[in-house]
């Protein structure tokens, strides 16, 4: 029970809310629009780093026989597009059309 504790002073408010409604489903807290809200994105964002857990998990296997072993944290990165490019096409190549550029100047 201690530990309980102890984890609850480590994590937000908003956190300790997620999971103690995660746990106890019928828990039921009167909060405000914003706190709701922000509580709503954690709870998803939870659940899908829990499910790129379980996935990553079984591809560890296939990962390490064609040596394209990652961590979970760059596998989350690519599993939840933290390290896409949203901008449009034309401005990355303009911008890798001018790195190019530098390296060929040697600038």
């Amino acid at each position: 029970m201690e530990r309980f504790f102890l984890l609850g002073c480590q994590i937000s408010e908003i956190e300790l809310k997620e999971l103690l409604l995660r746990k106890y489903h019928s828990l039921c807290i009167d909060m405000p629009m914003d706190e709701y809200i922000s509580f709503i994105k954690l709870a998803i964002e939870n659940e899908k780093k829990d499910k790129a857990e379980r996935l990553y998990l079984a591809l560890v296997p296939k990962l390490i026989e064609a040596n394209k072993f990652m961590t979970f944290d760059k596998f989350y990165d690519e599993f939840s597009g933290k390290n896409y490019d949203f901008r449009p096409t034309q401005d990355i190549l303009n911008e890798s059309a001018e790195i190019e550029k530098r390296l060929k100047n040697g600038s």
